[in-house]
C-alpha cells in the first residue's frame, strides 16, 4: 500500500516541520460544508489528501509509474492578535517552502512538482469562522514488483573489448563474477 504510505509520510514531515498545528490528519478528499463544520474543531489545521491519479506508465522493470495529484487543506480560525486569513497565508508560505522537490522520506518517489496554492474563501466557509487554502502538487510513485529485483547472477559473463588483440579485433574476454 504505498499510496496510504505516501500519504502517512507527508503528514509525519508537515507535524515535524510545523509542530504548532494543532491537528496534521488525513482526510479522504474534498469536503462540503457540512464535513467543514464537522472537520474545524482543533485549529490550526492540515489535512492531506491523495486527489487524483492522472496518469499510468509501465517501466521496464514490470512495475508501474502512477502520477498523484495531492492536496494540503489548511484551516485556520481567528485567534487574539492573528486574523484566521494571516495565520493561513503563515502556513500556506511554510508549505511552499517545504514542498518543492519534497521526497519525504520515501525512495520510489520523484520530487513534487507543480505546487501551487488556492484560496477557497467563500461566504459560506467565512460563516464557519474558518479561512480555507489548498496547496497542492504532483508527484511519480513507482509501484508493483520489479521482475528483475532477486535475480540470479550467471556464473559467467563475457565483455567485449574493442582494443585488437593477437591481431584479432573485439576480443571477448571472460569474467567470472
Amino acid at each position: 500500500m504505498r499510496l496510504t504510505a505516501l500519504r502517512q509520510a507527508i503528514i509525519t514531515t508537515i507535524r515535524a516541520k510545523l509542530p504548532a498545528l494543532a491537528a496534521v490528519d488525513s482526510h479522504p478528499g474534498r469536503f462540503n460544508l457540512d464535513e467543514l463544520r464537522r472537520i474545524v474543531t482543533r485549529l490550526p489545521a492540515v489535512r492531506v489528501a491523495l486527489m487524483a491519479v492522472p496518469d499510468t506508465g509501465e517501466v521496464q522493470t514490470g512495475e508501474r509509474d502512477i502520477t498523484v495529484r495531492l492536496a494540503a487543506f489548511v484551516m485556520t480560525g481567528d485567534k487574539r492578535r492573528l486574523p484566521k486569513d494571516e495565520a493561513a497565508l503563515a502556513i500556506v508560505e511554510a508549505l511552499l517552502d517545504m514542498v518543492p522537490t519534497q521526497r519525504w522520506g520515501m525512495t520510489a518517489l520523484t520530487g513534487a512538482e507543480k505546487v501551487s496554492a488556492e484560496n477557497l474563501f467563500s461566504g459560506s466557509v467565512d460563516k464557519q469562522g474558518v479561512a480555507l487554502w489548498a496547496v497542492t502538487w504532483s508527484q511519480t510513485l513507482r509501484i508493483g514488483e520489479d521482475i528483475w529485483q532477486g535475480g540470479v547472477l550467471p556464473s559467467e559473463v563475457y565483455l567485449n573489448d574493442d582494443r585488437e588483440q593477437d591481431g584479432k579485433a573485439g576480443a571477448y574476454d571472460k569474467v567470472t563474477p
